[in-house]
């Protein structure tokens, strides 16, 4: 599409090169994106696939920048951008607005631009900024005024943060499957400016202003309750960094690594994070599920806010194959191949026998010490911890709470991730089976005569 489509009445197409002021960073990393979105497929599929959004060998796909819309009766505003993706007869449109830096998305201006998206036909409204959110479809803005919750019945409202994108294009980058060498070169070159510090995308680098206040309660030995103040605001940031989490581990392993959200929350972001801050005050823990492709499970990561402590683990299901404790154990433990002094085995057992726990290099020499109290029983499952005490000023800063995280959890996965295998049991072997039969035993019937059927009434065509 070169022309303008008929509802814009003003629109420039994304550039590779703007020519923008240098305070406009916003505009310029937009255009930048775009321009290399339009002109390459397999970087829009990855991206516009987590909306929904298929591309095939016959779609094109078109981006403008400072558009204005024809049907634009209140004058809402400019959006910053309109994506347009047409496959044969079909065309799917949607309105984008960009933040950079710090700057926060605007409620009353994603409004306006849900309003225009409707009055003028349009699918969707996209908003791009820092904010991490778990999934394209749960809008930070998502429910925030009556207005946009409104809207959105009838217009999708999507979010993508700039360091989801970039981390999209980074995989995509060094998993070499661009087959046309131009296409390649942009996206290199898409993936080094986005390293850039200039640009302004960030990670999520702190906890929210209350984190130190919740885990001094929790540590003091207080409750929390749902409505202890802040108590909402670390749960949402806790939802944030095990969002960038996932993009960290995707970025190092180039597999798409995802969060484990219950199927009743996927579509209710509002009632995920109320179900998060229940499970906070109940327990004082925060958890999170993460799922890497082909991984034995999935890891399940801890902040324990009472003990200030940080744990990461996976659970295994015991070889029912091995006949003995010190069998299944030593299957497991062969597979772990470094002695961390931060390592530690759970057995479950079955019935009601208690859970028994050892250190990793305990076991290597004493198997045995995490057999049950009743030594009949033989352990069905595994899981392996790793546990670390940061120090409490580390654990209550803001900023040194994620740096020990985002070090804690790739060191687990390079320690136990990397190596753990699920247990799949042996394939059936053939049976055997005696076939003697002596030769003189009489057959168990004699040869008819010719001629005669088996009752002995002569032939079937009589």
């Amino acid at each position: 599409m070169t022309t303008l489509p008929d509802f814009l009445t003003r629109g420039e197409p994304a550039r590779l090169f703007p020519v923008i002021a240098d305070t406009s960073r916003e505009q310029r990393i937009l255009s930048i994106f775009l321009a290399v979105l339009t002109q390459v497929p397999s970087l829009a599929q990855e991206i516009l696939g987590t909306i929904g959004i298929r591309i095939g060998k016959r779609t094109r796909i078109s981006a403008f920048t400072e558009v204005a819309l024809r049907n634009d009766s209140d004058n809402s505003g400019r959006p910053d951008a309109l994506l347009v993706v047409e496959t044969g007869r079909s065309t799917w449109s949607a309105l984008v607005e960009a933040k950079i830096g710090r700057s926060e998305l605007d409620a009353s201006q994603v409004e306006n631009y849900l309003k225009l998206a409707r009055d003028n036909n349009l699918d969707a409204v996209i908003t791009i900024s820092n904010n991490f959110v778990a999934r394209p479809d749960h809008s930070p803005l998502a429910g925030s005024t009556t207005r946009i919750k409104q809207l959105t019945s009838k217009i999708d409202l999507f979010h993508w943060s700039w360091a989801s994108i970039a981390t999209c294009s980074e995989v995509l980058g060094y998993q070499e499957v661009i087959e046309n060498s131009e296409q390649q070169t942009l996206v290199n070159e898409l993936n080094r400016y986005f390293k850039h510090s200039s640009t302004g995308i960030e990670r999520f680098t702190q906890m929210g202003s209350e984190w130190r206040n919740i885990v001094q309660i929790a540590a003091s030995g207080a409750p929390l309750r749902k409505n202890t103040l802040g108590i909402e605001e670390v749960v949402g940031s806790w939802f944030a960094e095990e969002r960038d989490l996932c993009l960290h581990m995707t970025s190092a392993l180039g597999r798409l690594v995802s969060s484990r959200i219950e199927r009743r929350h996927i579509s209710d972001p509002k009632g995920r994070l109320e179900h998060g801050v229940s499970g906070l005050a109940e327990t004082q823990v925060l958890t999170s599920n993460l799922r890497i492709p082909d991984c034995a499970s999935d890891i399940t990561i801890k902040a324990d806010l009472a003990r200030r402590t940080i744990s990461v683990s996976m659970a295994v299901k015991a070889p029912t194959d091995r006949k003995s404790t010190r069998a299944r154990i030593n299957w497991l433990l062969r597979m772990l191949k470094h002695d961390d002094d931060r390592l530690r085995v759970h057995a479950y057992w079955p019935g009601r026998a208690a859970t028994t726990s050892e250190d990793v290099k305990v076991l290597r020499e004493e198997p045995s010490r995490i057999q049950a109290g009743n030594a009949s029983l033989l352990p069905q499952s595994f899981e392996v911890v790793l546990t670390e005490d940061p120090g409490g000023r580390r654990f209550a800063g803001q900023r040194t709470f994620i740096e020990d995280l985002e070090r804690i959890v790739p060191e687990f996965y390079t320690l136990v991730g990397a190596t753990l295998k699920a247990w799949q049991p042996p394939p059936p072997q053939p049976v055997v089976r005696e076939t003697n039969v002596l030769e003189d035993e009489p057959a168990d019937f004699e040869a008819m005569p010719e001629g005669e059927t088996e009752e002995g009434h002569g032939s079937s065509s009589d």
